[in-house]
């Protein structure tokens, strides 16, 4: 598609655009770069608002290694602005979409239902000149057009959680959840509270375990049912109080830690099974025993990402207004200030940090 056909769609674009490039460790600038062109298969899209999700923390605070120079950016959320010519899709030029995963269709992850899995999952990542990343930091962003999911009307700062959410969905469903079974949450951060908002469309009684009492109140306004001060209580034994003595069907572990790991194990009800849902740099210690885990019936997994139809679940919730994530956000900074919001996003207690687009 070439630059007159973007023209020809209705509105005008501009050859180059605004685009935040970390070059290093607390080195981010606002750079003019080329305005990315819709292939075949492709959607441009203006993109409205990124959320700073932990990724982008860690590069830019040194918390995790990265490659730069990197634009980050990948909870977004904007309006499409272009079409790839012959792209095969009902999309329309200015309706409101959120940009997440897509895949090739034809690999055994995908003929399995399991598209996560596929190599094009990651298909977000594009190449800006030298630098490399998901390009959410930017104001435009080309995505193939599977990965492109409708929004509606919602705004576009609460569309831009459709990928957190999606995750916690991704978890949630993989635990096969049914109506009224006990799910522990451990951290109450962005990532607990979107597996509190996944859980409770099961119809699960949801108990929150943190040691900030601020994050237990908002735990309790995202929905959990139960709350537990991990700094005043045993929260194993105070599991084991909740559910008679049972244990819990569920728990999540919200933050990479040792002692969550420790502790979510020792939550579970027979065949419970235990997700590890954040990861933590240095890498923690995760121990268990065997045979307990043998006669108990017990599991363990790992989430890093949901599969197509748990993103398209959490647009829906976003969409018709069954979920409300506002409370999430902490604070909006524009696209010119993106050093200055990464400054924000990395400091203790915040939630999200949203960057808006000119």
């Amino acid at each position: 598609m070439t630059a007159a056909a973007i023209e020809a769609t209705g509105s005008r674009i501009d050859t180059t655009m605004r685009v935040g490039v970390m070059a290093g460790v607390h080195d981010i600038s606002v750079q003019d770069l080329p305005t990315p062109v819709p292939g075949r298969g492709e959607v441009l899209v203006r993109l409205r608002a990124t959320a700073i999700c932990t990724w982008e923390q860690r590069s830019f605070s040194g918390a995790q290694a990265n490659k730069f120079p990197f634009v980050g950016g990948h909870e977004m959320a904007g309006e499409v602005a272009a079409i790839g010519e012959g792209t095969d899709t009902d999309l329309q030029v200015g309706e409101r979409v959120a940009i997440g995963s897509a895949s090739c269709g034809k690999c055994h992850w995908c003929k399995t239902g399991q598209d996560r899995g596929c190599k094009q999952h990651y298909g977000v990542v594009s190449k800006y000149g030298p630098a490399w990343g998901p390009g959410g930091f930017a104001q435009y962003k080309v995505q193939t057009a599977d990965g492109v999911y409708r929004v509606g009307d919602a705004p576009f700062e609460t569309a831009a959680l459709s990928e957190p959410l999606s995750c916690a969905m991704h978890a949630n469903r993989l635990l096969e959840l049914r109506v009224g079974q006990d799910v522990v949450v451990i951290g109450a951060g962005v990532m607990g509270l979107m597996n509190v908002v996944a859980a409770r469309q099961y119809g699960c009684r949801v108990i929150v375990s943190e040691v900030d009492p601020e994050r237990l109140a908002m735990a309790a306004r995202m929905g959990a049912t139960e709350l537990i001060d991990a700094s005043k209580v045993d929260p194993v034994a105070r599991v084991k109080e909740l559910t008679e003595g049972r244990g819990a069907e569920a728990v999540i572990a919200a933050i990479g830690h040792e002692k969550a790991n420790e502790q979510g194990i020792a939550m579970l009800s027979d065949r419970g099974r235990f997700v590890l849902f954040a990861a933590a740099h240095p890498e923690p210690a995760f121990t268990f025993a065997p045979n307990e885990m043998h006669n108990r019936e017990t599991g363990v997994f790992g989430v890093i990402s949901g599969d197509k139809q748990d993103f398209y679940a959490a647009t829906r919730l976003i969409r018709y207004g069954l979920v409300d994530l506002s409370p999430l956000i902490d604070i909006r900074y524009p696209l010119e200030e993106i050093g200055a919001a990464l400054e924000h996003a990395i400091k203790p207690g915040t939630y999200r940090v949203i960057v808006e687009m000119p």
